[in-house]
């Protein structure tokens, strides 16, 4: 089967404190629903344990996602907690990792690629290893770490400026950093590198030059969740089709900007509703 979208990243199973149910995520995940959505043949390669699998089906089914779920006994696991409005994560199970074998031959060619790490599970040996138009590295799985008792805290990504010569984009949010710009400024000298900044838009670093392209107004902000990666889909589509950084950025932030307006991937817009919103 050919593809014009590939994501790759494992996918999450969201535990939410003082709710039942537990959700399906992973930067991988949204990424994958939001190509979909605009449009795109779309693939996701991940890893998936026994009792998400169904439900990834389905939502794979209904999106319209060719799916290559690798078999672990366990779905990397988060638990969140909110405290007066700070959010705080528990990694509970991580799946074992992802390699550039582990990705069907057929799916490598294609225009554009996602890689979305959330628990450090992507082999260093897929940078490069692809042969699309546009890699695009969501950076945040990165730029945190956990404790044996699974607490998640922030840490230096210090491998970045290797990584970062290797892919076409890095993405992350100005929260991944707590507002400091001095590491992905030092990254974008080797590399482009676009740091959200919510309702803001985003800045974009390229090789000394710093440009803030702004965000679009949006109906009403119900969730945040994914927002980035819905960025990161639409920047490497963006950028696949040859537009200009700022263009892509204009491109991603119109994509990113439905995201918010509705829970988890509900609010994700199709090709029309995105080129209206940026008319």
């Amino acid at each position: 089967m050919s593809i014009d979208f590939l994501a790759i990243g494992h996918v999450a199973r969201d535990e939410f404190e003082g709710e039942l149910t537990w959700r399906l995520g992973g930067t991988a995940l949204y990424a994958a629903a939001t190509a979909a959505r605009l449009g795109t043949t779309t693939a996701l390669v991940t890893r998936v344990g026994p009792k998400e699998k169904p439900a990834l089906d389905e939502r794979c089914t209904q999106l319209g996602i060719a799916l290559h779920a690798l078999p672990s006994s366990a779905t990397t696991t988060f638990a969140f907690r909110y405290v007066e409005g700070r959010r705080f994560m528990r990694l509970r199970a991580r799946a074992k990792g992802i390699s550039p074998n582990d990705v069907p031959a057929a799916w490598r060619a294609a225009r554009a690629v996602v890689l979305g790490s959330i628990a450090h599970e992507l082999d260093r040996t897929l940078f490069g290893r692809t042969a699309p138009r546009a890699t695009v590295l969501v950076a945040q799985g990165y730029l945190r770490e956990w404790s044996a008792d699974g607490a998640i805290t922030p840490r230096s990504w210090d491998d970045a400026e290797d990584i970062v010569p290797l892919v076409s984009a890095v993405v992350l949010s100005e929260d991944d950093v707590a507002g400091d710009l001095s590491a992905p400024r030092r990254w974008s000298r080797n590399g482009r590198v676009y740091v959200t900044l919510a309702e803001r838009g985003v800045l974009v670093l390229d090789r000394g030059t710093e440009t803030t392209v702004p965000g679009y107004s949006v109906e009403r902000v119900v969730d945040p969740t994914g927002a980035g990666d819905a960025f990161a889909a639409g920047l490497a589509i963006a950028l696949a089709d040859g537009r200009s950084p700022d263009e892509c950025a204009r491109f991603a932030n119109a994509v990113a900007s439905f995201a918010v307006e509705d829970v988890g991937m509900a609010g994700l817009a199709d090709r029309t509703r995105v080129d209206a919103r940026m008319r």
